[in-house]
């Protein structure tokens, strides 16, 4: 993986400056949105690898949004930042194929633990479609 991409896709200003500061400081390529649009779209390019998304985008749920950006790039790795604790919503959550679910108001050690964990889990992943079995020698006959 030659750069570390995280996509925060978060209502709050506020909160996505400080969580792009926060990321870009750690040595991660940081890319911010607030558009559902626009999230797709550079999700679609291929280069985001971990997205961190608010509870809900334009009045969108993220339950409704992570099944749609899994299909699009199955490989990504998606925590979620709820203010919603019901366990409906995270069964919902978890079966639409999350890598994480943090509670707001958002714990930065949290939160950089949970991205450091995809990004291991990326690594991984593309270790083991990267490896190969050799094939082993039969007896030719004379």
């Amino acid at each position: 993986m030659k750069s570390k991409t995280i996509l925060i896709a978060y209502q709050d200003d506020l909160w996505t400056r400080s969580l792009s500061t926060f990321f870009h400081g750690m040595g991660y390529k940081v890319e911010a949105t607030k558009v559902m649009s626009e999230m797709i779209r550079r999700i679609r390019k291929g280069n985001i690898h971990v997205i961190l998304i608010d509870d809900e985008i334009e009045g969108v749920k993220a339950c409704d949004v992570v099944p749609l950006l899994k299909n699009i790039n199955p490989k990504i790795q998606i925590i979620v930042i709820s203010s919603e604790e019901s366990i409906g919503l995270v069964k919902r959550l978890r079966g639409a194929g999350i890598f994480y679910q943090a509670m707001k108001p958002v714990d930065l050690g949290e939160v950089k633990s949970a991205v450091e964990c995809a990004f291991g889990k990326i690594e991984r992943e593309n270790l083991k479609e990267g490896f190969f079995s050799f094939p082993i020698p039969e007896m030719v006959p004379a």
